[in-house]
């Protein structure tokens, strides 16, 4: 069971990379609530039969019993984190929304020592740092100083942004790990839906401006990144916690690199080589976490609030 967890977090960390690259050229044809409210549209469709073919849930009090946890991700996780992704990438690269998402685990990893009384070990700890000098080597061709000499904008600040948000939504939403999982995703997609609605009258759709690529590129971000990252995303956190799967997010930026190789990039000694340095981190981090308990505790939850 917990090598088909990973497997679907490895899936769900792919399809986000496709996001990554796919929302990039959606946000020329589409803005940014449009791109989020079509994505959304197209996965609401999809999961709410299939939900109820599959899982057969009692909506009604699915929605009774869940509705405080149920709304708060629907907003943080599809609507304020889509919305901020598509507009931050109106401004920044994909390689930069790559560079500040491999931040995602050290977030989640604080998050959860405030909140989650999680403990650190220092084999953990090792296992981060390899993995974020792996995505690093990738980022920056090799030169891991560069990332000093990388223009930051006003992109860049609202991936941040986005970045803490996810860490959010991926905490919180262990408390909706009771829910049938494609019943979950499909209700925060329905709600999401509904909230993203009376946000269209502020960026009117340019029709004139719209192409097949980008209808292929909302497709896409419908089917992949909302139905299938979401649903193996939730899944692989119910199984292994949200720190372990935090881990996986370090994938992304390698994914992006062959994303871009199979669009006609050319592939980098250092991509090579940062890939295989991300993915010994994260099996080092992801093995010493699942025996954290017999290893020596770098950082600790006090009893202090914060």
């Amino acid at each position: 069971m917990k090598a088909k967890a990973w497997l679907f977090l490895i899936l769900a960390n792919l399809f986000w990379a496709g996001n990554l690259i796919f929302g990039k050229a959606v946000t020329s044809d589409f803005p940014p609530v449009w791109a989020s409210f079509l994505r959304w549209g197209i996965a609401a469709l999809v999961l709410i039969p299939l939900a109820q073919l599959a899982e057969k849930p009692n909506w009604v009090k699915v929605w009774k019993n869940n509705w405080g946890v149920l709304l708060f991700l629907s907003v943080v996780g599809v609507v304020l984190y889509t919305l901020l992704t598509y507009t931050a990438l109106r401004y920044t690269s994909s390689t930069n929304g790559s560079l500040i998402n491999s931040l995602t685990p050290a977030v989640m990893i604080i998050l959860s020592l405030l909140f989650l009384k999680e403990n650190i070990t220092g084999w953990q700890g090792v296992g981060l740092v390899l993995s974020f000098l792996g995505v690093l080597t990738v980022l920056t061709k090799g030169h891991l100083l560069g990332v000093f000499n990388t223009h930051y904008n006003q992109g860049d600040g609202i991936m941040f942004a986005a970045v803490f948000l996810w860490a959010m939504y991926s905490l919180i939403g262990k408390r909706a790990q009771h829910l049938p999982p494609i019943t979950f995703v499909a209700f925060t997609a329905f709600i999401g839906v509904i909230c993203m609605v009376p946000l269209l009258f502020l960026q009117p759709l340019p029709t004139e401006h719209i192409t097949s690529s980008g209808i292929t590129g909302v497709i896409y971000l419908g089917l992949f990144p909302s139905i299938g990252s979401f649903l193996f995303w939730n899944q692989g956190v119910k199984e292994l916690g949200p720190g372990k799967a935090s881990i996986t997010m370090n994938l992304m930026p390698i994914f992006t690199a062959i994303l871009s190789v199979i669009l006609g990039q050319q592939l980098l000694i250092s991509q090579i080589v940062g890939g295989v340095i991300v993915i010994v981190g994260m099996l080092l981090s992801a093995n010493l976490m699942a025996r954290r308990g017999k290893g020596r505790t770098l950082w600790k939850r006090t009893g202090r609030t914060v």
